[in-house]
């Protein structure tokens, strides 16, 4: 049984680091880069199709770790725990838990609400304009205002896990 066990958390993790991973990577290296390399048009089309690529490896991982993280519940020992670790545990894990719901939410407006809307609002726009138009300003703003939350929900889920692994 531990070595399923290890093998399901190992799973886990390799799915948050995708996931998370793969958002702070876009967020921080990819989305800076293309601000200073190309016209605003250009760069909103490639970070819409880098999206669309990128949205089934994130509801894939969504998957994972909803079904790793039950299994990992019942064999994390919180049955044999003292009672003043199960509260703590339970507590932590409630947190945990919201937040990853909370990263759904915002994952789902990201890739199936503000997506699309900004995929419509820049078909057919010429590539070369220097600037975007003020309805795609607005998509993009919004979008930024969720990416920038799911970037920290994302850390404080990594906090929550911490914390759980380290009995807090």
């Amino acid at each position: 049984m531990e070595i399923l066990s290890l093998f399901v958390l190992w799973l886990h993790v390799i799915a948050a680091v995708v996931w998370i991973g793969g958002n702070l990577i876009i967020a921080m290296v990819i989305v800076p880069y293309f601000r200073k390399s190309l016209p605003p048009i250009q760069r909103v089309q490639i970070l819409a199709e880098i999206g669309k690529r990128f949205e089934p490896v994130v509801w894939g991982c969504v998957g994972v770790l909803f079904f790793t993280g039950i299994f990992n519940i019942f064999t994390a020992g919180i049955l044999t725990a003292p009672p003043e670790l199960i509260g703590a545990f339970m507590r932590t894990l409630f947190i945990k838990l919201m937040l990853f719901i909370v990263l759904i939410i915002l994952t789902a407006l990201h890739g199936f609400v503000f997506g699309p809307k900004m995929s419509a609002a820049i078909a057919g726009l010429d590539i070369n304009l220097e600037e975007l138009p003020p309805e795609v300003q607005r998509l993009r703003s919004q979008m930024s205002v969720v990416s920038s939350l799911m970037g920290v929900v994302s850390l404080l889920i990594l906090l929550a896990a911490v914390a759980l692994r380290m009995g807090i």
